[in-house]
């Protein structure tokens, strides 16, 4: 079993809806404009909607509310615009996935937390697109909603010898299936025909000192992950394992000039942002603690 034959496998999964599928054709265009693609978006309500909601909220948003597409599309950015497609069609496919594999909502609600830890981790160290790094956040963990729906008994398997936590998992996946959910999770983003950086995050993102090109990008990422582990419901975890410091490798403060010292005010972020975007990426979900 590699990653890319358990992903052909599973891309019947992954379908898109036409209008999708048409915004898709679009953004490989070289000569696309906003304005072309805002009219394509503004015939279907429900991916008008969505592109609406999200724009007006954080880590989009500001205080001036905006009711247009061709206003939305801008402050989102065709280079996010597909990987937000396609995270809501994630969202329906898996959502069948055996509840004793994966708690749906406490998944999303990570992969959220770790997309607002990465925008505020980039801002700390003075990028200028903070929203990449949102979106390689939310999609760091694709990989296992796959190995979950494809192979639930192996998921299982990886499970009852790993715990919750999330490292644990990932060596666990290598020794029981021979692969991990990073591997399977970049060779879905290029399935998905998603920009390069968020193939190399989401494959380097539990060893970022492998990644090649993008180095920063994985090491924020990395960084992110084990931030995100403080906030509920990851906290369910046994405190060792969710200790942020002791999940972070050196090289990602080395690379990013960041330090710990980082780690409350992101979490403060989170907490405070966490719901907002949760109520965009998946609106069905409740959190009750």
């Amino acid at each position: 079993m590699n990653a890319q034959d358990l992903v052909d496998r599973s891309s019947g999964l992954f379908s898109l809806p036409e209008v999708f599928d048409r915004v898709n054709d679009l953004l490989d265009e070289s000569e696309v404009t906003e304005e072309e693609i805002a009219d394509v978006i503004g015939h279907d309500p429900i991916l008008t909607a969505l592109l609406l909601k999200m724009a007006n909220q954080v880590p989009y948003g500001s205080r001036d509310k905006i009711d247009n597409v061709a206003e939305a599309l801008s402050r989102i950015g065709l280079k996010n615009l597909r990987a937000l497609m396609r995270t809501t069609t994630a969202i329906d496919a898996f959502e069948q996935v055996d509840e004793d594999l994966v708690d749906m909502a406490d998944f999303w609600h990570h992969s959220v937390c770790c997309g607002i830890a990465a925008g505020c981790l980039a801002d700390r160290c003075g990028a200028d697109d903070t929203q990449r790094m949102f979106v390689a956040g939310l999609l760091h963990d694709i990989g296992q909603l796959v190995l979950y729906k494809s192979c639930p008994e192996l998921a299982a398997r990886v499970l009852r010898k790993a715990g919750e936590s999330e490292y644990f998992r990932y060596r666990a996946e290598r020794e029981i299936m021979g692969l991990t959910h990073a591997q399977v999770g970049a060779e879905l983003l290029r399935c998905w025909r998603l920009s390069p950086y968020l193939q190399e995050v989401a494959e380097f993102h539990h060893e970022p000192a492998n990644a090649a090109k993008y180095g920063w990008e994985a090491c924020i990422v990395h960084i992110a992950t084990a931030v995100a582990n403080r906030v509920e419901p990851s906290w369910k975890m046994d405190s060792e394992r969710q200790d942020s410091p002791l999940q972070i490798q050196p090289v990602a403060w080395e690379v990013t000039g960041l330090s710990p010292d980082v780690i409350d005010s992101t979490v403060d972020a989170i907490t405070n942002e966490s719901f907002a975007v949760m109520s965009v990426v998946n609106p069905g979900s409740m959190f009750v603690y």
